[in-house]
């Protein structure tokens, strides 16, 4: 050894084989395809290189680029991996379950009305054979009944006598037309004919209505009611002479034929 001259010692470097195996891959390639290409331009540069060189070399560049493209995919699938949202997301979670809630209840409505929709066809068939069965009854009962049977007469009065020997003073309500009214006496009234107007009775209600307000002012002790009823104002009268009563009046209704008339007056036997 010369003097001065030291011995360089030799440095050996690791190194590390951490890391993914596919980039370590892609960076030799790289590394080969550089001094492949290199070492093309020296040949091409003195004329050397031959046919069997130049087929290893571009088989060895097609084969770099497949690699390439195969880390570039597998770096586009990492990063839409990596976008997606985690299995355990826990508003991916709520909204489900309350979608599903809601999916639910919706079930549930739908379930009660097609109950409430089928008991209603059932109260409707009931409805509609309830009214069949009337129907039938109802021409049963018609087929009994003769087709020229007479119709049934009017229902009529049977007392007819008006008061004698009374010194009360009569108050005489007329009936006609279903219209009662009170009838009012003068000098020149020689007969007492059927009113064209008058309180309307319809029912036990109008009738005693009708009645209080025509004997306003008349007392049972000192006045007693004769009621003329003109043919077709029967159960009319009955409704009247009922509220007659019942304010504590005597009250003798007496049957008019229609169209006729009553001479003015009391006394004697009709």
């Amino acid at each position: 050894m010369r003097p001065g001259l030291r011995r360089r010692r030799k440095i050996h470097r690791s190194t590390s084989m951490a890391g993914d195996p596919l980039d370590l891959f892609q960076h030799a390639m790289t590394n080969a395809r550089g001094v492949i290409m290199f070492v093309m331009l020296m040949m091409a540069l003195f004329g050397q290189a031959s046919d069997a060189v130049v087929q290893v070399t571009v088989s060895a560049l097609e084969t770099a680029e497949k690699a390439r493209k195969l880390a570039d995919e597998r770096d586009d699938l990492q990063r839409r991996v990596a976008a997606m949202p985690p299995a355990g997301d826990p508003e991916l979670a709520a909204r489900y379950m309350a979608a599903l809630e809601r999916l639910r209840k919706d079930e549930a409505a739908l379930d009660a009305e097609h109950a409430s929709i089928r008991r209603r066809e059932e109260e409707l068939a009931t409805v509609r054979e309830a009214i069949e069965q009337a129907s039938r009854a109802r021409d049963a009962a018609l087929a009994l009944v003769p087709r020229n049977a007479a119709p049934r007469p009017p229902s009529a009065f049977v007392r007819v006598s008006r008061f004698q020997q009374d010194q009360r003073k009569a108050v005489i309500l007329t009936l006609s037309g279903g219209k009662l009214s009170r009838f009012r006496a003068t000098a020149e009234t020689k007969e007492i004919t059927a009113p064209a107007t008058g309180m309307a009775i319809t029912d036990a209600a109008s009738a005693a209505d009708a009645v209080r307000r025509l004997l306003e002012g008349f007392q049972p002790n000192t006045h007693r009611v004769e009621l003329l009823v003109w043919e077709g104002s029967f159960p009319e009268a009955k409704l009247a002479e009922q509220a007659i009563l019942e304010l504590g009046f005597d009250s003798n209704p007496l049957p008019v034929r229609a169209g006729t008339s009553l001479p003015a007056g009391t006394g004697g036997v009709q």
